[in-house]
């Protein structure tokens, strides 16, 4: 008579793969995502060392941005005085831009043709981006009241800071991880593209990768929490200490006025509030996490 395997023993067998496969695909999946991290680590590093090698050309100023809005002028990822372009002479790649684990596309929004978004984000300070506590000075204002089809239509600039205004280096987040775009920042209310799904665009499990002014990189722990100041929900890291490393300088009063109806009118230099003061009032607002 010939052998064959019984019914028992092929289901025993089918059993053992279930379970080796149940076991070892999230092992698998987790070691693919720790080298997504990984690679975003990377690309964060080598943008540090690219734009402190620019401050070392311009007098130690940190890169300056510049963002236009109109019909009449290129698209924010396409705009040449974007600090993701004047990188260019130190890196000459754009591929460093994209995060492994960013999905989502936008046409106009980056340098991709098929419009995928760019990874990162820098530091324009712990709330509003255009206050003027990160790495930039308090934006410039834009006019929109002229016509769509002059040059100067929507032009608002972001100029670097000096590297002697933070007051300690390796602790001024300089870039990060960010879901925001086309202006790309590091506001915890632009972490989410669009009006979709924010939790789906979530990476890294909530291990988001950052760089800082001095050249290293780290990462820190994120959190979803609700945003009772804007009635929103924000993207903020864990431990409020890395929230204030968004400030150049955690005792620095707002230079200039601001008035952009944003964080309850904080950022307008008649409250005169510190950068320690706004990330007090963004922490003790904030709900406990959604998702972490």
């Amino acid at each position: 008579m010939k052998k064959a395997f019984t019914l028992i023993e092929l289901l025993v067998v089918i059993a053992i793969i279930a379970i080796l496969a149940a076991i070892l695909f999230p092992v698998f999946a987790q070691a693919k995502e720790s080298a997504k991290r990984t690679s975003c680590l990377s690309n964060i590093k080598q943008l540090n060392n690219a734009w402190i090698m620019y401050a070392g050309d311009y007098d130690d100023n940190w890169v300056s941005t510049g963002k236009q809005y109109g019909t009449a002028i290129a698209a924010d990822g396409g705009n040449a005085h974007d600090f993701f372009f004047l990188s260019q002479a130190y890196v000459k790649n754009y591929d460093i831009f994209y995060c492994p684990d960013r999905h989502d596309t936008e046409a106009g929004s980056s340098n991709d043709p098929g419009g995928r978004l760019f990874g990162y984000g820098m530091n324009y300070g712990p709330y509003h981006n255009r206050a003027g506590f990160g790495t930039f000075h308090m934006s410039t204002s834009y006019d929109t009241s002229i016509s769509s089809t002059d040059p100067r239509y929507g032009n608002h600039w972001f100029q670097g800071r000096n590297f002697s205004e933070f007051v300690s280096p390796a602790d001024v987040e300089s870039l990060i991880d960010t879901g925001d775009d086309p202006q790309y920042t590091n506001a915890p209310y632009d972490q989410c593209n669009g009006a979709g799904d924010c939790l789906s665009q979530v990476r890294h499990n909530f291990q988001y990768q950052v760089g800082f002014t001095d050249g290293h990189a780290s990462h820190w722990k994120m959190a979803w929490y609700q945003d009772n100041i804007q009635g929103d929900t924000d993207l903020e890291p864990v431990d409020p200490k890395n929230m204030v490393k968004s400030c150049y300088d955690p005792s620095a009063i707002l230079s200039g006025s601001y008035s952009g109806g944003q964080f309850g009118g904080l950022e307008d230099a008649s409250t005169s509030p510190t950068c320690q003061q706004v990330v007090t009032t963004a922490t003790t607002e904030r709900g406990a996490p959604i998702k972490q």
